[in-house]
C-alpha cells in the first residue's frame, strides 16, 4: 500500500467518525417518544399530529374541555335505549343476496306450523315520495332464494294477511362477483380513492368527543384529520349539509352532488338517510344512484316504534350495519356511500352515546377488511348541537356553532400527494367553514386538486372566501369576515378592552398567570430570564361576541345586543412576558423575544392554562412558534424543521 493510499484511507476514516459523531450528537436529542403518559392534557384534547397550532391564529378560538357537567347533554346524563322483541326472527339474508326462512324456536323446540305463509315484496317510491310495495313473491322455508332487489320487505302471516307474525325490511347489496353487473364500475384504486361519508344530525365536535370517547380514540389512533376550528355558516342543518354535498356551492337545482361526480368516475353509489317526524333532506328529488334507500327508510319509519324495530334492535344500529356490510361487499369496486343518522341526535342529545360502541366496531371491521387502503372516510355533522333553554352558558353557545368533521385518507394517496397531506395537517388547526368542507369533499370526489399548467393557483383573496383544504393552506390570520361567517355564528372571540382593567399586573390573578408562564418558559435550559414587558401591564381578555353570547339569530337584533353584556361564566386571558436566552459569544445582537400564553377563567374552576407558551415576536431568525422548540431549533440549531 502506497503512502498516498494510506493518507486517503485515514482521511476517509476521519470523515466517517466526524459525521457519525455529528449525527449521534443530534440524534440523542430526538429519541423522545410521546405516549399517553407523557402527553399533557392539551395534547390529548387537540392531537399533536398537526403541524400548526390553534393558538397561532389571529382568530382566538374558544378551546373547551370535552366534559362539562353543567351541560344538559353531558355524558353522565345520557339515556340508554332498551328495545323489546315484538316478533321472532324468520328471515336471514346472506352476503351474496340469498334469502332463507326458518321458523324460530318456541320453548326450546322447533315448532313447524304448516299454516305460516311468507312472501317478499320489493320497495320503491312514486313521484310523490310515497312507498310503493310491489307484488308478493312466495318464499318457502329452508330454501335459499336469490333476491335481485336492493330493498324489500319480508312478511309472514298465519293463515290470514291480517294475522302477521313477521314483517321486516331488508337492504340487499350483495358481494360483487367477477361475472356480475358490477363490471360497469371501475376497480378500487388507493390513488383515486372511493368516498364513504357517515353524517350525524346536530352534533358538535366537542359533544362528539364527550359522548363518543371510544370512537374518538379510534379516530386519533388511525390518523384521521380532525378539524378543530370548523365554524358553521348557517344554523339550518339541511342548508349546511346540502351545501357540503354540492361541493360548497350554492343550493341550486343545476349543481352536481358528490355522488353525481363519483358516478361520472364509474363508481357505484349508495344513499341512506334516516326518515322520521322531520322533513327529509333529499325529499322527492330525482336521484340517479344505484342504491337509493329512501323507500326502505320510509317503510321502516312507518313500522318502527320510537327508536326500536319490531325484532328488538335499535333501528339506527341496523342502518349502520347495512352501510358497513355494503362497503365490505363492494370494496373491490370504486364506490360512493353516505349514511345520514338523524333520529338519535336531532332532538334528544342524550342518545348519542348509544352509537359509540357500534360506530367504533364498524370502523374497526371496515379497517380489518382493508377498506382504509383505498377509501376516504368522512365523519361529519350537519351543524352543532342546538342549545337548550337551561344551557345558557359559554360551552353551549360554542357547541351550537362548531360541527364535527374528520377525514381519513388512504396512506398510498397521501404518499403520492405529499403537498395535499401537508395542507391537511395545517388546516386541521385553521379556521374553516361549511364551504371549505364541501370543496374539500368535491376534490376527493373528482380528484381535481392537482394544479397543472391549465389550472392557475387560487389567489389568497379567493381562498379567504373559501377553498379546499386539500389544495390550499388557509391563512392563520383568516377572520370570520374574510370567510363570510355571519357575526351571530362567528366563534372567533372579541377582545374585551374594558375587562382588561380587572387584570392589571398588581392583581393576584395576573401574578398567578405570570408566575405560571415564567415557570413554563424556564423549563427550557437555554433561557435564563423572564420579565414583565412595560407595554403589557394587563392581561388581554377575550370572550364571545355579543350576538353569540346572547344567542341572537337575526342580524337586525344586533344593535340591542351591543349595548348589553351577557356574562356566560367563562372568558380567556392572555399574558405576555419578555424572555432572554443565555448570551452566546456568537450573538451579534442580544437575543430576546416575547412569549404569550392563554388561560381559561371560569366561575367554578378559577384559572387554568390553555396550551403552551407561544412566541409573540422575536428579534432574530427563528422558525418556530412554540417556546418549547426554541432551544433546539433556534439556540442550539439541532433541529432544522
Amino acid at each position: 500500500m502506497t503512502v498516498s493510499t494510506q493518507i486517503w484511507s485515514w482521511i476517509i476514516v476521519a470523515c466517517v467518525l466526524i459525521v457519525s459523531f455529528y449525527f449521534y450528537n443530534n440524534h440523542k436529542f430526538l429519541t423522545y417518544v410521546y405516549t399517553v403518559d407523557t402527553m399533557d392534557e392539551f395534547s390529548l384534547t387537540i392531537p399533536p399530529s398537526a403541524v400548526s397550532s390553534i393558538l397561532e391564529n389571529e382568530c382566538k378560538w374558544p378551546l373547551l374541555r370535552p366534559v362539562v357537567v353543567s351541560l344538559s347533554n353531558a355524558s353522565p346524563r345520557f339515556r340508554s335505549i332498551k328495545c323489546n322483541t315484538a316478533m321472532e326472527p324468520f328471515a336471514f339474508l346472506d352476503e351474496y343476496g340469498f334469502l332463507e326462512l326458518s321458523q324460530p324456536n318456541t320453548g326450546g323446540r322447533l315448532v313447524m306450523d304448516t299454516n305460516i305463509s311468507c312472501y317478499y315484496q320489493p320497495l320503491s317510491n312514486n313521484q310523490a315520495g310515497k312507498v310503493i310495495i310491489g307484488e308478493p313473491t312466495k318464499v318457502n322455508f329452508n330454501e335459499a332464494m336469490a333476491i335481485r332487489r336492493n330493498q324489500f320487505v319480508v312478511e309472514c302471516n298465519l293463515g290470514s294477511p291480517k294475522d302477521v307474525l313477521y314483517r321486516k325490511a331488508f337492504v340487499n347489496v350483495p358481494t360483487y362477483t367477477e361475472e356480475g353487473e358490477e363490471q360497469k364500475f371501475v376497480r378500487s384504486d388507493p390513488e383515486q380513492p372511493s368516498l364513504a361519508i357517515l353524517v350525524f344530525d346536530s352534533v358538535s365536535l366537542n359533544q362528539f368527543k364527550r359522548n363518543m370517547p371510544r370512537t374518538t380514540k379510534f379516530l386519533i389512533d388511525n390518523d384521521f384529520f380532525i378539524f378543530n376550528m370548523y365554524n358553521e355558516m348557517t344554523s339550518d342543518s339541511d342548508a349546511n349539509l346540502l351545501s357540503i354535498l354540492r361541493g360548497g356551492g350554492n343550493n341550486t337545482e343545476n349543481s352536481s352532488f358528490l355522488w353525481d361526480v363519483m358516478r361520472d368516475r364509474e363508481c357505484s353509489t349508495y344513499l341512506s338517510e334516516e326518515i322520521g317526524d322531520f322533513p327529509s333532506l333529499l325529499g322527492n328529488m330525482s336521484l340517479d344512484v344505484e342504491h337509493d334507500l329512501r323507500p326502505f327508510h320510509s317503510y321502516v319509519w312507518e313500522n318502527t316504534k320510537g327508536y326500536c324495530s319490531p325484532d328488538g334492535h335499535i333501528a339506527s344500529h341496523d342502518f349502520l350495519e347495512y352501510w358497513r356490510n355494503t362497503l365490505i361487499h363492494i370494496r373491490t369496486r370504486c364506490h360512493f356511500s353516505m349514511l345520514y343518522l338523524r333520529t338519535l341526535t336531532r332532538m334528544r342529545f342524550e342518545h348519542l352515546p348509544v352509537m359509540d360502541n357500534e360506530v367504533r366496531e364498524s370502523l374497526e371491521i371496515l379497517k380489518a377488511n382493508r377498506l382504509f387502503e383505498d377509501t376516504a372516510f368522512v365523519l361529519l355533522s350537519s351543524r352543532g348541537n342546538p342549545a337548550r333553554v337551561k344551557d345558557e352558558l359559554f360551552t353551549a353557545r360554542v357547541e351550537e356553532r362548531s360541527p364535527l368533521i374528520a377525514i381519513k385518507l388512504p396512506e398510498k394517496f397521501l404518499r403520492k400527494n405529499p403537498n395535499q397531506k401537508v395542507a391537511m395537517e395545517y388546516n386541521v388547526n385553521r379556521l374553516i367553514t361549511t364551504k371549505d368542507v364541501g370543496m374539500t369533499l368535491m376534490d376527493i370526489a373528482n380528484m381535481s386538486f392537482s394544479i397543472n399548467k391549465d389550472t392557475p393557483p387560487i389567489s389568497q383573496d379567493e381562498a379567504l372566501m373559501g377553498a379546499s383544504c386539500l389544495r390550499h393552506i388557509h391563512s392563520n390570520w383568516r377572520s370570520c369576515d374574510d370567510a363570510g361567517i355571519p357575526p351571530q355564528l362567528c366563534l372567533c372571540m372579541d377582545k374585551k378592552v374594558l375587562q382588561s382593567d380587572d387584570y392589571t399586573n398588581v392583581t393576584e390573578e395576573y401574578e398567578l398567570m405570570f408566575e405560571y408562564l415564567k415557570s413554563e418558559i424556564l423549563r427550557n435550559d437555554c433561557l435564563e430570564r423572564v420579565e414583565q414587558p412595560p407595554k403589557f401591564t394587563k392581561a388581554t381578555v377575550y370572550s364571545l361576541n355579543a350576538m353569540v353570547q346572547q344567542g341572537i339569530k337575526r342580524e337586525h337584533d344586533w344593535h340591542h345586543a351591543r349595548i348589553s353584556y351577557h356574562d356566560l361564566g367563562m372568558k380567556y386571558l392572555e399574558v405576555t412576558a419578555k424572555v432572554f436566552p443565555i448570551p452566546r459569544s456568537t450573538d451579534r445582537v442580544k437575543a430576546r423575544f416575547a412569549a404569550r400564553m392563554m388561560f381559561r377563567s371560569t366561575a367554578e374552576g378559577g384559572l387554568e392554562p390553555v396550551g403552551r407558551p407561544l412566541i409573540r415576536w422575536i428579534n432574530h431568525d427563528c422558525d418556530t412558534y412554540e417556546v418549547k422548540d426554541y432551544c433546539e431549533m433556534c439556540y442550539y440549531n439541532r433541529i432544522l424543521s
